[in-house]
C-alpha cells in the first residue's frame, strides 16, 4: 500500500508543472486577445493564431482542444475580425478559421467538432495543386443570438444564420438560414420555421 501511494504522489508531482504551464499559457493567450469579457473559459488544449483579432465576450466557454485560426492582413485583403458575444459555449475539437470575418452570437450553443470558416482554398488553377493555390474569403459568416449548431456541423463562407437557428447534426450549411429556422442535411436546407407547433411535434 505505502508503495502505491508513493507511485501515486509521484504521478501527481508529474502532472503538476504540466497543469501550470497550461493554466500560464491560457492566461497569457487572455492578456494578449483582441478583447476578452470577464468569466471566459478555455479549455486545455486550446489552440489560437494571432489572437489580437479575436474578442470574446463575458462567459464564453471554450471546451477542450479547441483551435481558432486567423490570417494577418500580410495575407488577406484586410485585418480579421472573430467575435464570439458573452455566454457562448463552443465544443470540444471545433475549429474555426477566419479570413475575413467571423462573428458569433450571444447565449450561442455550438457542439462538439464544428467547423466554421469564412474562407476557402483557391482551386481553379490546373496544374496547381491546390495546396499552392492562395486562400480568399468568399464573404463572412454570421451566427445569431440563442442559435444552437449541432454535432459534427460545417458553416462555409457567406453564410448567415439568424437569431435562435437550429442547425442539425453534420449539416453542411452553404446558404442563409432564417430567423427561427431549422436547417438538416449536406448541403443543409431549410426545413421548417420553429415555433410552438414545431416543438410540439418533436416531443410526441
Amino acid at each position: 500500500m505505502s508503495r502505491l501511494t508513493i507511485w501515486g504522489c509521484l504521478i501527481v508531482l508529474m502532472k503538476i508543472p504540466s497543469r501550470v504551464g497550461g493554466a500560464i499559457r491560457r492566461l497569457d493567450l487572455r492578456a494578449r486577445l483582441g478583447a476578452c469579457g470577464h468569466g471566459v473559459f478555455l479549455g486545455s488544449g486550446f489552440r489560437i493564431e494571432n489572437p489580437e483579432y479575436v474578442q470574446l465576450g463575458d462567459n464564453v466557454y471554450f471546451n477542450d482542444q479547441c483551435w481558432i485560426s486567423t490570417v494577418p492582413p500580410e495575407v488577406g485583403a484586410q485585418a480579421p475580425t472573430l467575435i464570439v458575444g458573452a455566454n457562448t459555449y463552443v465544443g470540444r475539437f471545433a475549429v474555426f478559421a477566419c479570413m475575413q470575418k467571423i462573428e458569433i452570437g450571444q447565449k450561442v450553443l455550438i457542439s462538439d467538432r464544428v467547423f466554421i470558416s469564412d474562407s476557402l482554398h483557391g482551386f481553379r488553377q490546373l496544374g496547381v495543386a491546390v495546396a499552392d493555390q492562395p486562400i480568399f474569403s468568399p464573404g463572412p459568416v454570421l451566427i445569431g443570438d440563442g442559435s444552437w449548431i449541432g454535432i459534427g456541423a460545417s458553416i462555409l463562407p457567406n453564410v448567415k444564420i439568424g437569431k435562435q437557428c437550429v442547425i442539425g447534426a453534420n449539416a453542411v450549411v452553404t446558404h442563409d438560414v432564417p430567423d427561427f429556422h431549422l436547417a438538416v442535411g449536406v448541403p443543409a436546407r431549410v426545413t421548417r420555421r420553429i415555433d410552438e407547433k414545431t416543438l410540439t411535434n418533436n416531443i410526441s
